[in-house]
């Protein structure tokens, strides 16, 4: 009985190592709940484009908005529908490296792709996916080289698809504890040609090689999906992001927190508890870094914005 408690112990420890960075100071806070310009409705996604703008999937509001670094409106597009550049619900909001962005269109079942302000381009679509339709567009991920993957929410899994539309391969199958198993999954970030996949209600992230193969879990108890508070671990990962320094950023959303890992897992920094005031969040879930390093969190139960200064330290 003792070696089995010891062992109990050891499992629970594993990921608790405490941060090595201060949190970074609140700097900027834009949003509030309605539908004119610069309100939101339950947001869900953000994305830094080249230039600085920011733009904010306002999911309930059925479009995607723009601002400035500071958080002025700049333009916005989109309505509720199931037509060319209307959406049900867009979940996420990706921006590549020529400023096209991407829409993961959720109830919509699909990705849209519009140049700025609006002007759609094209639709990956679920006719266009020999492994089965998208059910559930609930992230989206313009990769370098110009494929782009989808988080499939229902289908728990992860599609690719060239950047011309065409379906090129499936990652990850419907499932628990062991790697490559993906459950309900949310969100896409690039690591170095790593593929990193926020594993949502596995409680967890998993990193893949571009061709889908599993390299590695993050999370908890040695990755295998067991949720909790412990620095390190995960109530529902639902957001991932990286930067130029190889740091990981995860929005914790059932914890009210941000992670900040680096690129072997390690912990650096947490920040955020549960409120209303500065600095504190109800529900956070995603978050993209600016040029400067600033950290852009979309704050879903109070309807806003908050902006992070960059972190500081390796």
């Amino acid at each position: 009985m003792r070696l089995v408690l010891l062992g109990l112990a050891a499992l629970l420890a594993a990921g608790c190592t405490g941060p090595r960075l201060d949190p970074p100071e609140l700097v900027g806070v834009f949003g509030e709940s309605g539908s004119a310009p610069g309100q939101f409705l339950q947001p869900m996604g953000v994305a830094i484009a080249p230039d600085g703008t920011v733009l904010v999937a306002d999911t309930g509001n059925h479009r995607i908005q723009a601002f400035d670094a500071r958080g002025a409106p700049l333009w916005s597009f989109g309505r509720q529908g199931e037509g060319p550049g209307e959406f049900r619900r867009p979940m996420d909001v990706d921006v590549d490296a020529t400023g096209q962005i991407y829409v993961a269109d959720f109830g919509g079942d699909r990705v849209q792709v519009f140049r700025p302000p609006g002007e759609l381009v094209r639709t990956l679509e679920s006719d266009t996916t020999p492994a089965g339709p998208i059910d559930g567009a609930a992230g989206v991920l313009a990769a370098p080289g110009g494929d782009v993957y989808v988080a499939d929410f229902y289908g728990h899994r992860v599609l690719r698809f060239a950047g011309n539309g065409a379906s090129v391969s499936q990652i990850g199958v419907p499932g628990r504890l062991f790697a490559g198993r993906l459950h309900y999954p949310t969100d896409l970030a690039w690591l170095e040609g790593r593929l990193v996949v926020g594993d949502a209600y596995n409680h967890r992230l998993q990193l893949f090689s571009p061709e889908g193969d599993a390299l590695t879990r993050w999370g908890g108890a040695l990755g295998w999906g067991l949720r909790g508070s412990f620095p390190g671990w995960f109530r529902v990962a639902t957001g991932v992001a990286t930067d130029p320094s190889r740091r990981v950023y995860v929005a914790d959303f059932q914890n009210h927190r941000i992670q900040v890992f680096d690129a072997e897992g390690r912990l650096l920094a947490i920040f955020g508890s549960q409120g209303s005031g500065p600095g504190e969040l109800e529900r956070p879930t995603d978050l993209d870094v600016g040029p400067d390093g600033r950290i852009y969190v979309v704050d879903f139960g109070n309807d806003r914005i908050q902006v992070f200064a960059a972190l500081r330290g390796t």
